[in-house]
């Protein structure tokens, strides 16, 4: 037997379902009344067949609609029951309890409860109890501040009877007292009813009293209509079986998802979706009446879709839109053929369905009479509404295609001439679009604009107006009227997504704690309206609130953000494109940039107006990566450095060559990875800064550190980029440059930082070298002599890497540090020994050269069972490099025969040959031809290496260990061979031996360049060749041609617009030291250089005290 319910519950439920709106499914009713969906269709088919719903009889046709049950399964789908309503009443709930026992409650329960609609009524936070037990509370039990920051206050009263004298001395108890606050309401929440007329009109008078002060009375009555729509409250205070019987339904539809059954899909894939939906016919006759009959063929084409989408195949349906929309227009439906293809528009512009939203616009097009390729400026519309309607579409789709942030003009006179939802729609289409450009700017131009029409369209499309809201918000920051809405009278996933928003808009200030509590906030409301696909993501953007900020020591996010992604889901709040993620790096494998672009320009958008900052970032960083592929470099810039993205937008930097880009601005940014990122943009580009804006820079980077030191601005504290270590790093790049004012500031924040204690380092040692070195090349007097004192202490305690600049100015300034160093290499410096020995060998100790010759005479201990790198085979030999020549052919013997060892690597030979090549001084004839033979024959035929060989066995992309040592001895050996050569002939050896080797090894041809500056007077008409080849090869053809007289301009020219900066330094620097070329137009285009390195070098400076 059927389950029997009262008559009267029967016919409301299926009147509700006769009338029901458009989209509200039979089971969407069924679910909110609590019963099952075949029972409502029995209800309803039974109601038909009495002759209408009230004649239903429950006792009578029980057991007739059990033997229903396969005939209500098979009715077709052009039966009248399936048609839509002819309109929509609405139901009214009658709750069968109507009263809580509010005044049966404990006393502190009922203060909880009063704390808890303070909550969620008036949207208080950081609530609290006024006072301990026994402390006087001065008229106050509850305090918390509402979204504009101001106090509002709840008194507690546990009464049976409520009357004047008590609301006074409630009143009075207040006002009397002494607080170090305003309250901006006073609330008197009583346990009972509160209904004597005597006390409402003193609560009046006392408001027009105390004004501006707020005074109201949360009595039972009150406290029960508050509590109606809150089941959450009323199950925590009085159970869930009140929470059922008090609350309106509070049950939320389960997410349906419709399918056809699997019989009518294999048909459907067997026959095709028109043959199994016996709409083939249908459609025969549609075409065959439709030049004579539109509205008849309409009529068709309605059924055919209807059919189509019933079993599953809407996209089959969607082809007839074209057809249909024809047909409308030439049956006189032209607004139903304009709303349902913009309602195919919109929801086309909601997936990111481009394909669909060209569709729709070409139908458009069509029936607008325009000509379907081609401007329409000087056109006329059919109809002004098809014009508008085709104008609107046009501007979608194309901001839909665009792969980059375009111009957004608002075609204003359509969305005039169109009905308010579609304006509306529009309105938030270019809004969101303008933040997803980052283009603020229109959205504070337009706001006026958008706050209207968020109002017009408050009472129908609430969704669209919060939105509108949203977008003000973030381009305003003015957030408390919204947040305070969100919390006291918002629907659920609205105020969840309002939350977001402003988390978001928390961190893009640079307020972690607080953007970190809204999306925490956020998520809880995601949660409980079932949009869990939501809340995922903002738990990942907790997650790099808290990476970003505190570090990650524990990811508690990741693991809930996947369990709730296995969770049943309802759509996301704001509906996007899931897959434009998914095709943008498919078109990345595919190399299509410009889908790539579109698609990633849309995650951006979803990420942004959504809230799913994880998403955002991503987003900006794959299309800074696409922008520098593309050669739009600003936007590259721009994008790889919103993203944090510091060694993309060092990426990019070089690729804009010698064309400075100013980020100034972007450094000036409170978020710690865009500072960091816009700060390594310009240390990259360093170089390039005009001499005008250097100082701007500087200071900006020395603001970067004070900030971060202050707390001004906050840093990461362990993942890259920082902002702190940035700006040290760009004040290295530019320490050349530094004013002395700023040179000075710098080493006095940099003095602590010299010393440490054993075995320690300091993040900023690298960029410390470089300042060091910069200000003690460019500065005189007590400035140099102070840089000079933390470059030396650097170098005592190995601060590494120390640079061969450093070390160039340490040799430089040997009488001022070379007591320093002597005394370090005493004490057993190596690397302090080895530059000594190398700049000033007349005070190498005997000791020490001998024991450095005695290291170069020992064979190497490589074999089959050990190869190792790393020999410090060079240090050694600048040390036994002022030993005796006889000593020094031992130990080159040796080197030589090292070398040679099967069981050496390339890396290990060339420190050997590097290391004989300083020992070649002053040999006697015999064995300099001996090694300059053995040298020849080693670049043309090395010994094979064993070591080599089992390196390159591990070189394999896909192993689980690799060895990328692409390093060669070939190279070494021809640069010894020509420190070796004498004669013309074996300079030309060298010479022809050098030039084959062009192209070996990792250097880029570094040593074979400097084997052939040796020879140089034997290469003739190689220097065309030079100049086509590497930069080092480049740099000597630069050298050879300033050196030059015979050498035609046009090379010099060339060479001076050179890509490489290096050759067109190397050229300057020659130029400087000859006297040739002196009227050269050469030397003018180099003082015109964009480059500072380059110019400054023939510019006349006072040399430094």
């Amino acid at each position: 037997m059927a389950r029997s319910y009262p008559k009267e519950f029967r016919d409301h439920v299926v009147r509700t379902a006769r009338h029901r709106g458009e989209g509200v499914t039979i089971g969407r009713i069924a679910g909110d009344f609590g019963v099952h969906p075949s029972t409502l269709r029995k209800w309803m088919r039974q109601a038909d067949i009495g002759g209408g719903a009230g004649q239903v009889n429950t006792e009578q046709v029980a057991d007739v609609l059990d033997q229903q049950d396969v005939e209500l399964a098979a009715i077709s789908i052009d039966d009248p029951v399936r048609q839509g309503p002819g309109r929509i009443t609405e139901p009214v709930l009658d709750p069968q309890l109507e009263l809580l026992p509010t005044d049966s409650m404990d006393w502190e329960d009922f203060e909880r409860l009063l704390l808890d609609l303070g909550r969620h009524e008036l949207g208080l936070r950081s609530l609290s109890y006024f006072g301990k037990r026994g402390q006087e509370q001065k008229g106050l039990d509850i305090v918390g501040t509402n979204a504009h920051g101001s106090a509002e206050g709840i008194q507690s009263k546990r009464h049976q009877q409520f009357t004047v004298a008590d609301l006074n001395k409630a009143v009075d108890k207040y006002t009397r007292s002494t607080l170090p606050f305003t309250l901006v309401r006073l609330v008197i929440g009583v346990s009972c009813k509160t209904d004597d007329r005597a006390v409402v009109e003193r609560k009046t008078a006392l408001n027009e009293q105390h004004h501006p002060l707020e005074i109201d009375i949360w009595d039972q009555s009150r406290i029960l209509e508050m509590l109606r729509d809150k089941p959450e409250i009323v199950i925590k205070y009085f159970g869930p079986g009140a929470a059922e019987r008090f609350c309106v339904p509070h049950v939320l539809a389960p997410v349906e998802i419709p399918g056809p059954d699997a019989v009518a899909t294999a048909d459907a894939v067997l026959l095709g979706p028109l043959a199994s939906t016996d709409a083939q016919g249908l459609l025969d006759g549609a075409k065959s009446i439709s030049a004579d009959d539109p509205a008849g063929a309409l009529v068709l084409y309605r059924d055919i879709q209807n059919r189509l989408i019933a079993a599953g195949f809407p996209g089959h349906a969607a082809e007839f839109d074209n057809t249909v929309a024809e047909l409308c227009v030439r049956a006189g439906e032209e607004d139903t053929a304009i709303r349902l293809l913009m309602d195919a528009l919109w929801a086309a512009e909601n997936t990111g369905n481009l394909l669909r939203a060209d569709r729709v616009t070409g139908i458009l097009r069509d029936l607008a009479g325009f000509p379907a390729f081609g401007p329409i400026q000087n056109q006329a519309a059919r109809t002004p509404a098809l014009g508008s309607a085709f104008e609107i579409a046009d501007f979608v789709t194309a901001h839909m295609h665009s792969p980059v942030p375009s111009r957004i003009d608002l075609p204003t006179g359509a969305t005039g001439s169109t009905d308010s939802a579609n304006r509306a729609r529009t309105v938030i289409f270019a809004a969101e679009r303008a933040l997803g450009n980052d283009d603020l700017a229109w959205i504070t131009a337009h706001r006026e604009q958008l706050e209207s029409t968020a109002t017009e369209v408050a009472g129908t499309h609430i969704d669209v107006a919060v939105r509108l809201r949203l977008t003000v918000a973030d381009a305003t920051g003015e957030w408390a009227d919204l947040i305070h809405n969100a919390r006291t009278g918002m629907r659920r996933d609205l105020k969840a997504l309002t939350l977001a928003r402003h988390a978001r808009h928390k961190l893009l200030q640079a307020a972690p704690t607080e953007a970190d509590s809204e999306w925490q906030e956020a998520i809880s409301e995601a949660c409980l309206a079932k949009r869990h696909a939501d809340a995922a993501d903002w738990l990942y953007s907790q997650r790099f609130v808290a990476s970003r900020y505190s570090g990650l020591h524990e990811d508690k996010w990741h693991p809930l953000a996947q369990a709730l992604s296995d969770l049943p889901s309802r759509p996301k709040i704001v509906t996007s494109a899931a897959d434009a993620r998914e095709k943008a790096l498919a078109a990345l494998h595919h190399d299509e940039l410009r889908v790539a672009a579109i698609n990633l320009r849309r995650q951006l958008l979803d990420g942004i107006r959504s809230a799913a900052f994880y998403d955002e970032r991503e987003a900006r960083r794959l299309l800074g990566q696409i922008y520098r592929v593309t050669d739009d470099l600003p936007l590259a810039a721009y994008y790889t450095i919103g993203a944090g993205d510091y060694k993309e937008a060092r990426a990019v930097a070089v690729a804009f060559v010698d064309v400075y880009h100013d980020v100034t601005e972007l450094m000036k940014s409170p978020l710690s990875w865009v500072a960091a990122s816009a700060l390594q943009f310009a240390t990259e580009q360093a170089d390039l800064i005009p001499d005008d804006q250097v100082e701007t820079v500087i200071e900006l980077a020395l603001s970067a550190i004070n900030d971060v030191v202050s707390g001004a601005r906050l840093d990461s504290p362990v993942f890259s980029p920082q902002m702190y270590l940035s700006a040290y790093g760009l004040l290295a790049a530019l320490s050349v440059r530094l004013p002395a004012s700023d040179a000075r500031t710098l080493l006095e924040m940099l003095t602590d930082a010299v010393v440490v204690e054993e075995n320690h380092y300091r993040r900023t040692d690298e960029s410390h070298v470089a300042i060091a070195a910069g200000v003690a090349r460019t500065h005189g007097g007590d400035l140099r002599t102070a840089a000079l004192e933390q470059l030396v202490g650097l170098y005592a305690r190995g601060a590494h890497p120390f640079p061969s600049n450093a070390r160039d100015v340490l040799v430089a300034n040997l009488d001022r540090v070379g007591d320093r160093l002597r005394e370090m290499a005493e004490c057993g410096h190596y690397e302090a020994a080895a530059l000594l020995g190398y700049s000033d060998p007349d005070h190498v100790s005997p000791e020490a050269a001998q024991a450095g010759a005695q290291r170069l005479r020992e064979p190497t201990k490589n074999g089959p069972n050990r190869i190792a790198t790393g020999t410090g085979a060079v240090n050694d030999s600048l040390l036994a490099a002022v030993l005796p020549v006889e000593e020094r052919i031992a130990c080159i013997e040796m080197l030589m025969s090292n070398a040679a060892s099967p069981w050496e690597p390339s890396s290990n030979r060339d420190t050997y040959l590097i290391a004989a090549n300083n020992l070649t001084g002053d040999l006697d004839e015999e064995h300099r031809r001996q090694f300059f033979d053995k040298a020849i024959d080693f670049a043309v035929n090395p010994p094979a290496s064993q070591a080599d060989a089992l390196n390159g066995s591990m070189s394999s992309p896909l192993g689980s260990m690799r060895i990328n040592d692409r390093s060669d001895s070939r190279p070494a050996a021809i640069y010894l061979a020509a420190r070796l050569a004498e004669s013309p002939e074996e300079k030309r050896l060298v010479r022809d031996t050098a030039l084959r080797l062009i192209g070996i090894g990792s250097d880029d041809d570094y040593r074979v360049t400097k084997a052939l500056q040796l020879v140089k007077s034997e290469l003739g008409d190689n220097i065309g060749l030079l100049a086509q080849g590497s930069w080092t090869l480049r740099s000597l053809a630069a050298i050879l041609w300033a050196e030059s007289t015979a050498i035609p301009e046009d090379l010099g020219k060339a060479l001076s617009q050179d890509p490489d900066a290096r050759v067109r330094r190397a050229l300057a620097n020659a130029l400087g030291r000859t006297a040739h070329r002196q009227g050269s137009g050469v030397r003018e285009r180099l003082l015109q250089d964009p480059r500072w390195s380059v110019r400054s070098v023939l510019r006349p400076t006072a040399p430094p005290p």
